[in-house]
């Protein structure tokens, strides 16, 4: 079992590499588009992808034992 430092330092890894992935993403993306280049827009689109689910699984929404407030 990994202990709680071990998680947070996982998750702000997990952030870091989500963020540089969206940035190099977008930056391909766009790059590409200005020389009509598919594949590399697309590669991009990927990049985007990726860097998005692990900024999503960075987050604490999708734990379990997390309870929202109502109120």
């Amino acid at each position: 079992m990994a202990n709680g430092q071990m998680k947070t330092v996982g998750g702000l890894l997990m952030r870091v590499l989500g963020v540089l992935l969206v940035v190099v993403g977008v930056l391909g993306a766009l790059a590409s588009l200005t020389q009509g280049n598919v594949v590399g827009m697309v590669l991009g689109v990927v990049l985007v992808a990726g860097g998005a689910v692990l900024l999503k699984r960075s987050g604490r929404a999708g734990r379990s034992g997390v309870v929202a407030s109502t109120r």
